[in-house]
């Protein structure tokens, strides 16, 4: 059994990609989804996430495409998967050097992304929408305002089938299953994909503030500490607004709003921003207190 695992775990992406007799098609469609960043100037950091949506019961287990961008405006440095993702799926399969999520960046302005697991026990597939990619990265030091990119979702550049002149014709993605005589099946979905873009705009700033232990100047950039919504005071919108960018609930902030959530300064925004931002609005502390050190 745990050999026929490996040989499926192998076997189950080429099996979605070529659309073999191997391959069962579901009724059921997929989308992958870009998100859209704005950074406020060239040469800064950018997190871009892709989301997998609609998916169906069954799960995912078995996924293929290809993110293309112009390397001119922006350099990607790391590619991770998502929370979405089901843990434990490397030591259940038990194979050493072989994992279920692998990227290639060697050519410029592409990455391949491959997800294929070759467990058959629904426990280790995709079950929920969300973020299924965070890809990070740098604008161009020379990018300007204007300066964008889409970040395109299209098959890999390759073969639809080993020997074949036609194209692969697009993203893949599906599950590996069991049929009625216990033999290993590769079910694929349809898929829809959206793209996704970097974009250099212009920044939104706030009046800073003349106490420097509520707001700070970060190259041309004023922020103040607790105020995510930019709009110059503290207040419950902002805890709504640092929830939801924490929870992945389909807030979008700015560089400079993130900054201005993460009060005690460990790169992010997380459950402490939004639980000292509230405690600032309550006035169980003041604004004259952030940053709070993590920890």
């Amino acid at each position: 059994m745990k050999v026929r695992k490996i040989v499926a775990g192998l076997a189950a992406l080429s099996m979605l990609a070529s659309f073999s007799a191997q391959a069962v098609a579901a009724a059921d469609t997929v989308s992958l989804t870009g998100e859209n960043v704005t950074v406020a100037a060239g040469g800064e950091a950018f997190t871009l996430n892709v989301e997998m949506g609609g998916v169906p019961a069954d799960g995912v287990s078995v996924c293929e495409f290809a993110l293309t961008y112009d390397p001119s405006v922006i350099t990607v440095s790391d590619v991770k998967l998502g929370d979405i993702a089901p843990s434990g799926v490397d030591d259940a399969e038990k194979w050493d050097g072989v994992t279920a999520f692998e990227t290639d960046m060697s050519t410029s302005g592409v990455i391949t992304v491959t997800y294929s697991s070759g467990l058959t026990d629904p426990q280790y597939r995709i079950k929920q929408d969300g973020v299924f990619l965070v890809v990070s990265g740098k604008v161009a030091d020379s990018a300007k305002e204007g300066d964008s990119t889409p970040v395109e979702i299209t098959g890999i550049d390759r073969a639809a089938t080993e020997g074949s002149t036609e194209k692969n014709d697009g993203a893949k993605v599906g599950y590996l299953g069991v049929d009625d005589s216990g033999q290993a099946v590769a079910v694929k979905y349809g898929v829809t994909t959206k793209a996704g873009s970097v974009t250099v705009g212009k920044s939104t700033t706030t009046e800073p503030n003349t106490d420097d232990s509520q707001s700070g100047t970060e190259g041309n950039v004023m922020y103040m500490y607790g105020d995510v919504t930019l709009d110059g005071v503290v207040n419950l919108a902002d805890v709504v607004s640092a929830n939801k960018f924490m929870m992945n609930a389909g807030e979008e902030l700015n560089d400079q709003a993130i900054k201005n959530g993460d009060v005690d300064v460990d790169g992010k925004i997380g459950p402490n921003d939004v639980l000292n931002i509230l405690m600032c609005v309550i006035e169980l502390i003041s604004q004259s207190d952030f940053p709070i050190q993590a920890g």
